[in-house]
């Protein structure tokens, strides 16, 4: 009885002292293990916690690879989150603490297991965590870095809304491009224009006289200042004008004199071919040299100032495309200083234009004037047939040759209006305001 005792004791003693040291031996394994991977990453250096294994010779095997086993977790400092497939097994009792200390390392992922060469016991549970199947070092490795890239990399969701985002700030929506404002175009409309004229005239019969006719010629210039028809409604235009003239003999200059007169006139278009005109006129003479006489006149002195009231109808009729034919009457009534010289005038005229280019118009007029004076017993009547050109030079100038014959009578004793006369004259537009 004794030796069997003192083999039972030979035994387990030599049992427990193997155990202990393949535990120890399995502590520094899972160590080495450990270390080898994170230098092989260069992640951090982890510390594992060594503790001696004491009392293993009056403690059973379960008690000692508890211990063991405790001494194999990872401190807090281990900074990945590794994920343990573990297989299901069934736990004694002598397992449940072993489970709530688990629990309690903060829920920390464990390595995997040590290897399996120990002796295996099918009673024992802890056996076929022992005996677990060894993860290949490469597998470890590839594992290690699929969860380094899972977390560098941020979930698909997040990087997709942070791609839409920055897709949003790279591209601003694009405003439609305006078209350029472009400027209104004013047309010029001028309200009014000064007009500059010079003429000659030219008559074999310059005073008109039955006794002793005399030829003389007439230089007129002179400046007129017009507005523009302005619309009093849809047909109807009201125009104004001022004219000054220098009216010079070539031989008779004592009779020289100037003339200065105001019009106002109010047009009326009464169909296409046919327009209407009631206008106002004042006129006014003066001496432009002194007589050579004492008691007579002087420069400056004014020898007529009349009035007059003009009504007047105009029609043309086209009879070819460059032939037409103008109608005109006109009633003039004129009164003033002196009185002698107060008369109603009713005067025709009829005109033939040709027109041959676009500047250039002829033609040939035929006018008749009748004239009754209201202060004295006093009726004239001449005719007047002559012929025409006219030539627009440009936009603002134009020329006018006149050329005709006269014949008249009078019931005053001393008038005849027959003879012959020559007129040319230059019109030219100064400016428009």
């Amino acid at each position: 009885m004794r030796l069997k005792n003192w083999k039972n004791l030979f035994f387990c003693t030599l049992l427990a002292s193997s155990g202990g040291s393949l535990c120890c031996i399995g502590v520094d394994a899972a160590e080495s293990a450990n270390t080898d991977i994170w230098h092989l990453n260069n992640l951090a250096s982890t510390h594992v916690t060594q503790k001696p294994c004491q009392k293993l010779a009056e403690e059973a095997i379960n008690s000692l690879c508890k211990q063991s086993s405790k001494s194999q977790n990872l401190d807090s400092q281990m900074p990945l989150n590794v994920v343990q497939q573990t297989p299901k097994t069934t736990q004694s009792p002598d397992s449940t603490e072993e489970v709530e200390d688990t629990q309690n390392q903060n829920d920390l992922p464990q390595l995997e297991s040590q290897p399996s060469d120990l002796p295996t016991s099918p009673s024992d549970s802890k056996e076929e965590l022992l005996n677990a199947p060894e993860i290949n070092q490469s597998q470890r490795l590839e594992r290690l870095m699929e969860l380094l890239r899972s977390q560098k990399q941020p979930p698909e969701s997040n990087r997709g809304d942070r791609e839409l985002g920055l897709r949003l700030r790279l591209r601003p929506l694009e405003q439609p491009a305006l078209p350029p404002i472009k400027q209104p175009v004013i047309k010029f409309k001028p309200i009014g224009y000064l007009q500059a004229r010079v003429g000659y005239f030219q008559t074999s019969n310059i005073f008109s006289s039955n006794d002793s006719p005399i030829e003389d010629g007439l230089i007129i210039s002179g400046l007129t200042l017009a507005s523009a028809y302005f619309p009093l409604g849809s047909k109807t235009y009201l125009n104004g004008s001022i004219d000054g003239n220098l009216i010079r003999y070539i031989n008779q200059s004592q009779y020289h004199y100037n003339q200065v007169r105001f019009n106002l006139s109010i047009y009326q278009q009464l169909s296409q071919q046919m327009y209407g005109e009631i206008s106002w006129s004042n006129q006014q003479l003066f001496y432009a040299n002194n007589s050579d006489r004492l008691d007579s006149f002087k420069a400056g002195d004014r020898f007529l100032n009349g009035n007059s009231l003009q009504l007047s109808l105009r029609r043309r009729d086209p009879l070819t495309p460059k032939l037409t034919l103008d109608s005109f009457y006109e009633l003039n009534v004129n009164f003033g200083d002196p009185q002698s010289r107060n008369r109603i005038i009713n005067s025709f005229w009829i005109s033939l234009n040709y027109f041959l280019q676009k500047p250039l118009q002829v033609g040939i007029n035929y006018q008749v004037n009748f004239s009754d004076f209201t202060q004295r017993d006093r009726e004239d009547q001449f005719h007047r047939l002559f012929g025409h050109l006219n030539y627009r030079i440009s936009d603002t100038s134009n020329m006018n040759i006149q050329a005709g014959a006269s014949l008249g009578s009078s019931t005053a004793e001393n008038i005849d209006f027959d003879g012959w006369f020559f007129s040319i004259n230059y019109n030219l537009q100064l400016g428009q305001f």
